[in-house]
């Protein structure tokens, strides 16, 4: 009997002396990280009325139109590129068709001091908006 009490007492002793469990590594510990929405590669603008466009990354881009002063949103969503010129066309969800066609060389939108790398011209339906375009940051 007094050899079984023994045997817990050993093996507790014996566990006591292994090796730590070895510390996760910078890798294992940090939860994996959540790639941020990209933000857009172009924005454009205009004035006469106040409008501006954000053309979102790739080949099939979201384009988010803010028009009359703030006054009409449009979205369109996977936009194809213009075959002709630099630009991209598509329709928003409610069928309104949308084409924006960019030219690289300097322009001005003629209400401030900043000079920008592309002009731009940008049709909704029947209207037709003409501005200035930047890389966006």
């Amino acid at each position: 009997m007094r050899r079984l009490a023994f045997l817990p007492l050993a093996a507790l002793w014996l566990a006591a002396c292994s090796a730590p469990a070895p510390a996760p590594s910078a890798q294992q510990a940090k939860p994996a990280a959540v790639a941020a929405p990209a933000g857009p590669v172009l924005r454009a603008v205009g004035t006469e009325p106040g409008w501006s466009v954000e053309v979102g990354p790739g080949k099939t881009p979201t384009i988010r139109l803010d028009l009359d002063y703030g006054e009409r949103k449009l979205v369109v969503r996977d936009a194809t590129p213009l075959e002709d010129v630099s630009g991209y066309t598509g329709y928003t969800a409610d069928g309104v068709w949308v084409s924006l066609a960019y030219r690289r060389e300097q322009c001005s939108d003629g209400m401030s001091d900043r000079d920008y790398i592309a002009s731009v011209e940008l049709q909704v339906g029947d209207r037709q908006y003409r501005g200035c375009a930047e890389s966006a940051p």
